[in-house]
């Protein structure tokens, strides 16, 4: 897996807000890739009528929502970034693309989103016959991921995530509906959750998914926000966690391509894609920038396991885990 990326992505940008060039910045010269503009893909998911609100509200900078800016460019950027994702898609890289992408529904931007790439991604996959695994473990729960596939088995929703924190959603009773129903399954962390309940929950419920759901793909919502020291998460995760989810991932299936979500730290984001890209193309976790493994405190691994265990509940012995 190699990152896809385009200085286009920088020209997304507002005064004083976490979702910043800087964060893409950070990876300093980084080789520009061709990106088509994926206007054509957004409807996939979104009807016209949305699309063209949003390229309205951009050329005129309005916010979307509290969270949510734009500016007379990010119609455009976002037409990228969902071209970058389906570029991925095709050739199993991770898209380095702003701005994210998972809290987007088909009916509204919030969560720094405009529109959802890994959704759009995953429509155009199911287009061709392609059942998806989605594997988020951004910081924060994929609501606009989730909600847009709740009905569906062609996309299987998986979600380890801070709870409770933004958007609110993302508890253990939400499965799906319909065709949908069991095809989501949420992880709700504690606070302070570490790399342990993290890679250990991941290891569990992973090879089942494969041995059970057998998916033609796998899309991750890349979010590294659960680093220890992102600022607007409260969770305990190290890039040891980020290198195991990528090795544990190529270990488990062949076709994996990613898009970048969260990550606020300017500092440590490249840290934790470069360790997630390591585990993922099974080499050593070489890193010069180190940190240890994490441990979660007694109180903390007692509410993870008692909401583990309503998980499974939820799901009714539905998945083998």
């Amino acid at each position: 897996m190699q990152i896809i990326y385009n200085r286009i992505f920088l020209e997304h940008k507002t005064n004083s807000h976490p979702e910043c060039p800087e964060r893409l910045l950070a990876f300093g010269d980084l080789e520009q890739s061709e990106i088509e503009n994926g206007e054509k893909y957004l409807r996939l998911v979104y009807n016209e009528e949305y699309t063209k609100k949003i390229k309205n509200d951009s050329k005129q900078g309005l916010n979307l929502d509290a969270d949510t800016y734009t500016n007379s460019k990010s119609y455009e950027v976002a037409c990228y970034a969902a071209g970058a994702a389906i570029k991925a898609a095709k050739e199993s890289n991770l898209a380095l693309i702003r701005p994210p992408g998972h809290h987007a529904t088909a009916g509204k931007a919030m969560g720094f989103c405009l529109f959802n790439n890994i959704a759009i991604a995953c429509k155009w996959l199911n287009e061709r016959g392609k059942k998806v695994f989605v594997v988020d473990f951004d910081g924060h729960h994929g609501n606009g991921t989730q909600d847009i596939f709740y009905t569906t088995d062609k996309v299987l929703y998986l979600s380890t995530h801070q709870y409770p924190a933004y958007p609110g959603t993302g508890w253990v009773n939400e499965i799906g509906t319909g065709r949908g129903k069991y095809y989501t399954i949420n992880i709700p962390s504690p606070p302070y959750t570490s790399d342990d309940l993290f890679v250990g929950i991941l290891s569990e419920i992973i090879p089942v998914i494969k041995e059970q759901y057998k998916p033609d793909v796998v899309a991750v919502s890349a979010g590294f926000d659960g680093h220890k020291d992102d600022p607007l998460l409260q969770l305990n995760l190290t890039v040891n966690s980020y290198y195991e989810a990528g090795k544990l991932l190529s270990s488990n299936f062949k076709n994996i391509f990613a898009c970048l979500e969260g990550g606020y730290n300017t500092e440590v984001l490249p840290h934790c894609v470069s360790a997630f890209l390591l585990g993922i193309n099974n080499q050593k976790m070489n890193l010069k920038f180190r940190e240890s493994a994490t441990a979660s405190a007694a109180n903390v691994q007692r509410e993870f396991e008692s909401r583990i265990k309503s998980l499974k509940l939820s799901h009714d012995g539905f998945w083998g885990f």
